[in-house]
């Protein structure tokens, strides 16, 4: 599996935006709903990262806590509201 975290997509992403931890889906929704278009896109990417990430985990300990943080970042971009042109 190709090191995600190492590729110039997530950097990018990573530069654009700093996601907090989160430890309720509450905080997450709330911190979702204010970002702006280019901030959730590069929420979506960290989170496909993760994702992916979390599927290729052969650690059950690590896999669980890399699916959790993916759901929370997943429940955080669909609280995204895009604002009217």
């Amino acid at each position: 599996m190709k090191a995600f975290h190492k590729s110039a997509v997530y950097r990018e992403a990573v530069k654009t935006l700093v996601i907090p931890i989160f430890v309720s889906t509450e905080q997450a929704i709330e911190w979702g709903s204010r970002l702006n278009e280019k901030q959730h896109v590069a929420l979506a990417t960290v989170q496909c990262a993760l994702s992916d990430a979390s599927r290729a985990e052969c650690n059950p300990r690590r896999k669980l806590d890399l699916g959790m943080q993916s759901q929370l970042l997943h429940e955080a971009a669909q609280a995204f509201v895009a604002q009217p042109a």
